[in-house]
């Protein structure tokens, strides 16, 4: 069976779970190619190792050739630059038309393809996989009705989380064609080495993209406050990946009086960032809803470090609380709740022994519900039977 995927630039970094998934299929022995809007390896990404080696074989741009005219559209107007992509998209008709069945990821991506079914110019089922920004910026500019052609031409809508479910349907979708399917990662990778907390330097960690609704900004302001109210307190906070927000963060934790105690890494390889994870003691990601309407799904990188044994701060922000139970298996605060932050982190450096049973019992959810294997079997039953009731 040949599965097709479409997706933006490609590989991107922020973006792993989608290559786990496809080597996934692979592993499966299904045949998977990509159809992307741009081809671009970011940094820290080896194309020559598997799965990516086979993948890239296996990649083209939605506009092949004609690729190299992307910034040249990108400055139309608005309705021109729309009529000139979707004339170019159908230079992907014949590739698209080669699968079996279609795997969009991101509700933008499947909606574009929908398009071209629409004008009966191709045949295989879509199924839609969202996963955050495409529910939330879309909600927030009422503008989720945009999906009407997917909810209507789409074989299957896959949101990541049961909050993303329930808007899908309220904007329009059949509540038949919607299912949660979970993004997972490979447990067998990530050793549970919950690290001693007790009389030593308590080390904080967050790894994310620098941008808004990582929330690293209230991270930094609660350290600030937990400085100021317990200054005997020893801790150490570092911040992996990078962004456009990375400037802004420094200044908040100059003013916050703590550049002593944070370290900015920038972006690093998956596997030095494994191994930061590993040294640490507290994963702190506390998610909010960004200015435009962006949201999170469920973060891998949450799932990741409950995996390794951390403890885990994060917020009640959309299907972040379907992972963490509060002071069950990590700890959830309101969205740009500061001071809640700090009592967190503060409990957490005062309670070792619950904080051991807490990782144990999170590295078991993790284990259960958000297992790489577990779920790249039902994605494939999920795709197989897709196709069969295509045809």
């Amino acid at each position: 069976m040949r599965v097709g995927y479409v997706v933006g630039r490609f590989p991107a970094l922020s973006e792993t779970f989608v290559i786990n998934q496809m080597a996934g299929l692979l592993q499966r022995n299904f045949e998977v190619g990509v159809v992307c809007n741009g081809i671009a390896p970011e940094a820290h990404i080896d194309t020559s190792v598997e799965p990516l080696s086979t993948l890239m074989a296996g990649t083209r741009d939605w506009w092949g050739p004609a690729a190299g005219l992307r910034s040249r559209i990108a400055t139309l107007p608005s309705g021109l630059r729309d009529k000139a992509s979707t004339l170019l998209d159908r230079l992907s008709v014949r590739r698209l038309n080669s699968f079996d069945v279609i795997v969009a990821h991101f509700g933008h991506n499947g909606a574009r393809v929908a398009r071209l079914k629409k004008r009966g110019l191709i045949t295989p089922p879509i199924i839609t996989v969202f996963h955050g920004y495409d529910v939330g910026v879309p909600l927030h500019e009422k503008r989720l009705g945009e999906y009407r052609d997917l909810f209507k031409f789409g074989s299957l809508n896959l949101p990541v989380n049961d909050y993303f479910r329930r808007l899908l349907i309220e904007a329009g979708a059949s509540d038949q064609k919607v299912s949660v399917h979970r993004m997972g990662i490979d447990v067998t990778q990530i050793p549970f080495t919950p690290q001693s907390r007790r009389e030593v330097t308590l080390r904080l960690i967050s790894v994310s993209r620098l941008i808004e609704k990582k929330g690293v900004e209230f991270a930094l302001r609660a350290m600030s406050l937990v400085k100021k109210s317990k200054p005997e307190f020893d801790w150490q906070y570092t911040i992996v990946g990078d962004g456009p927000n990375r400037e802004q963060l420094q200044q908040i934790a100059a003013e916050g009086d703590i550049t002593d105690r944070v370290a900015f890494t920038g972006s690093l390889p998956h596997a030095t960032v494994k191994e930061e994870l590993r040294r640490s003691h507290v994963f702190v990601l506390p998610s909010v809803t960004a200015g435009n309407g962006d949201v999170e799904g469920i973060p891998v990188a949450l799932m990741e470090a409950m995996a390794a044994g951390l403890t885990v701060v994060s917020t009640h922000h959309s299907g972040i609380p379907e992972l963490i139970a509060d002071r069950k298996t990590g700890f959830l605060a309101p969205e740009k709740d500061v001071a809640a932050l700090a009592d967190s982190i503060l409990w957490i450096a005062t309670h070792p022994e619950q904080c051991e049973q807490f990782a144990q019992d999170a590295r078991l959810k993790v284990e259960q519900e958000y297992n790489a294997e577990t779920l790249n079997d039902r994605f494939a039953t999920i795709v197989s039977d897709v196709a069969k009731a295509g045809k």
